[in-house]
């Protein structure tokens, strides 16, 4: 026969805009980032500049940002995000289901707000049949652009937050070995295995507050140490921590002061 069948790209809608651009070291949308950190090692900083600094996503890149965290009126790091984003002290399915309704209530997607739904250190508390474990494979239908499972245990995290995640942040210092093996395990085999991915840590983790980032929506998968150097594509590692890269924070409490707090969102 001579029509071979060959599959073809379906065409972007051209009624929908297109994303804002961001920097390519930082996750594409839509994207569900999974951060494993313990406590006292950044995780509340860089959520903070994920929203709120220019050079992430800022504060005109969603419509709206919702965050449900048990500490986040305790936590001094994140007193700017909570006067930005809508604020929940605690997690319940009633939450996400006005999300969603609300998201359903614009007939076209077009006219859906893009919006970031951000869980910090809820996973504990939640149980398995919790419907942010099925909104982890379905956000992107009601235009969540961005959605956060962020916790200091990987254990905590379901199998269905693991698979769909398009993003992983590892904190460090990560002291619990076994926690920081299955992580290791879970995506190893995208970077060349066990041991790859391993090396891949400790170049980019020397010190307290240093992360790295897996972009797993990229082809090869691509890790970053603190979205600034390119460790590795795929199991190739391209930089070994070389060279006279300043290793800091990634949120400074001066910069973050700097940042405007004006809010669009008022806190519940």
């Amino acid at each position: 026969m001579d029509n071979v069948p060959v599959v073809l790209p379906v065409k972007d809608r051209d009624d929908v805009p297109p994303e804002k651009p961001v920097h390519p070291h930082l996750p594409s949308m839509p994207c569900l980032l999974l951060m494993c950190s313990p406590i006292r090692t950044g995780k509340s900083t860089i959520l903070s500049n994920i929203f709120l600094n220019d050079n992430f996503y800022g504060q005109d890149y969603f419509d709206a940002v919702h965050v449900i965290s048990p500490t986040i009126h305790a936590d001094d790091t994140s007193r700017h995000l909570l006067k930005f984003a809508n604020c929940y002290d605690g997690y319940n399915d009633g939450i996400i289901d006005d999300i969603i309704n609300y998201q359903k209530s614009f007939k076209e997607k077009k006219d859906k707000p893009a919006i970031a739904l951000c869980l910090d250190d809820c996973l504990g508390t939640i149980r398995r049949e919790a419907k942010v474990n099925h909104l982890s494979s379905r956000f992107r239908h009601e235009n969540i652009k961005m959605l956060i499972i962020s916790s200091q245990k990987f254990r905590h995290v379901s199998p269905v937050i693991r698979t769909n995640a398009t993003a992983v942040i590892v904190g460090c210092p990560f002291p619990n070995a076994q926690e920081l093996d299955k992580i290791f395990e879970e995506y190893g085999d995208q970077f060349g295995g066990y041991e790859n991915i391993k090396k891949m840590y400790s170049i980019c983790c020397p010190k307290r507050y240093d992360f790295m980032f897996l972009n797993l929506a990229e082809s090869p998968p691509l890790c970053y140490k603190c979205f600034t150097n390119l460790v590795a594509e795929g199991p190739k590692i391209v930089w070994n921590g070389d060279g006279t890269q300043e290793s800091e924070e990634l949120t400074n409490l001066k910069e973050i002061n700097k940042i405007s707090t004006d809010s669009k969102n008022g806190c519940k």
